[in-house]
């Protein structure tokens, strides 16, 4: 039993290692496809769908600065338009990925 214990710590600190080496050129070779993509202009229903979740909330967030936007109009406007480019969603979304996502018992700096 006791080697059995032995045995998988190596295998998850061998796997940990490989994780930690990979990782970066894994992340680098998506972000380098995400530049080749066209860049689509959304307004606050199209991001709402493509990210999944309601035009109120798209609203609350470009309120609160915690999503990428344009904001279109005059400068005396009461009614400007929200604006959205698919590429800074798409990277927005990996970078809230990384920063919600830790592995268990590791610190995040």
């Amino acid at each position: 039993m006791i080697q059995s214990k032995v045995g998988s710590d190596f295998l998850e600190a061998v796997v940990e290692r490989v994780a930690e080496k990979l990782l970066p050129q894994i992340i680098e070779s998506l972000n380098s496809k995400l530049v080749t993509q066209k860049d689509i202009t959304m307004d606050p229903e199209e991001v709402a769908r493509y990210i999944g979740v309601s035009k109120d909330t798209i609203y609350k967030m470009c309120a609160d600065g915690s999503i990428p936007h344009l904001k279109v109009g005059a400068a005396n406007s009461r009614k400007k338009k929200y604006l959205f480019s698919s590429l800074s969603i798409d990277k927005w979304r990996k970078e809230q990925e990384e920063v919600n996502y830790t592995k268990k018992g590791t610190v995040v700096v």
